[in-house]
């Protein structure tokens, strides 16, 4: 040990530093330090080395919690538990989660913010389905973030999640249409199957559209026959249905039946952009739902604002569904991308963390 390792001055007190390693530093920081309360070198250098032990053994405590939480399922102690699981496809994964409360309040269009364990993130999630007789609500979830890809690795049936709220946002206007499109692409194909479930105990002619890259992917297809009087499936390489995207679909439609009242769309912001340009010739009442930057959840923060014609909204509280044809899908798309940096060093430095954990386990090794 070097003559001054680990030790720094402050104010002519001599200090103890430890660096934290990067995955442990959202616990303990970026370093562990404690002043000695001397300013003789001679006495600090006798003093560090109980004080430097102490902050591996902190470093080291802290570092197989980490290990647990990132490999075995979230605790089955109190929180919402996870009933059902389905993988869809590598990155697509459903999970149902018991929330009887929520189950009897929820309306199509809503959404939940979601913390899958104590020290975890709080994520806006739609709600894609819910039963209020077995009180439960369902989540489509895309691992494609740090979180989501916890929760992909963690959340199996019987697993808890920490805090769920909600239902939030505004519901769904079902009311008034008479023959409706429904357009769901990505997760939005999830999210759409309420609004057209709803429509059609309404009363209205229902016409579903659904995008997929290939027909690998297609999910749900039973569930969206039964509530749709017409499923146009559109998929990317022509493996089912039509080739070619949901604007495709729409275009089709269309031609089938000049008297659509209304369109709905949910999927990614290009997508739904696509969609507010394929009806606005025909002067089709068109709605989308948006999924902008969220913290918060109650208005407070602003990061959910869009602009909606001349005015500045909130999705938490004013959508998350507005007039498409009054969208600035621009500035929402440009929001999208303010933090992607930090987004990706996060799901990059998480994934480091599994290597690493992977290597140094009995019989591990990177292969």
């Amino acid at each position: 040990m070097s003559d001054t390792k680990y030790l720094f001055r402050r104010n002519r007190t001599w200090w103890v530093k430890v660096a934290v390693p990067a995955a442990l530093r959202d616990e303990l920081g970026y370093d562990l330090r404690r002043s000695l309360r001397t300013s003789d070198l001679d006495e600090a250098r006798q003093a560090r080395e109980p004080v430097v032990a102490e902050f591996r053994r902190t470093i080291a405590d802290a570092e197989r919690r980490r290990r647990r939480m990132c490999h075995e399922p979230l605790d089955s102690g109190s929180g919402f538990v996870v009933t059902a699981r389905e993988d869809f496809s590598d990155v697509t994964f459903l999970l149902e989660v018991h929330h009887p409360q929520l189950a009897r309040a929820a309306q199509p269009g809503q959404f939940v913010l979601v913390l899958a364990h104590e020290r975890g993130e709080r994520i806006p999630l739609t709600i894609a389905d819910f039963d209020r007789d077995a009180g439960t609500f369902t989540m489509v979830i895309q691992a494609v973030g740090k979180t989501t890809r916890e929760m992909q690795l963690r959340c199996q049936v019987g697993s808890t999640l920490h805090a769920v709220v909600g239902p939030m946002g505004c519901p769904s206007d079902i009311a008034g249409a008479a023959k409706v499109v429904c357009v769901g692409g990505g997760l939005g194909i999830a999210s759409i199957y309420p609004q057209l479930r709803a429509f059609q105990e309404r009363g209205a002619f229902v016409i579903g559209i659904v995008g997929f890259r290939t027909e690998e992917l297609i999910f749900w297809e039973d569930k969206f026959r039964r509530h749709c009087d017409e499923l146009i499936i559109c998929t990317d390489d022509g493996s089912v249905g039509i080739k070619g995207m949901v604007t495709d679909g729409i275009e089709v439609a269309l031609a089938r039946h000049p008297d659509v009242d209304e369109l709905v769309a949910i999927g990614p912001p290009v997508m739904m952009r696509a969609c507010a340009e394929a009806t606005r010739p025909h002067g089709i009442r068109t709605t989308v739902s948006l999924n902008p930057i969220m913290v918060d959840g109650t208005g407070m923060c602003g990061g959910c604002r869009v602009t909606v014609g001349d005015e500045m909204k909130f999705t938490c509280v004013d959508g998350p569904e507005f007039d498409a044809h009054q969208v600035d899908f621009a500035d929402l798309m440009s929001r999208q991308r303010r933090f992607r940096d930090k987004e990706q060093f996060a799901a990059e430095r998480w994934a480091r963390s599994l290597e690493t954990d992977t290597a140094d386990a009995p019989g591990g090794g990177r292969r």
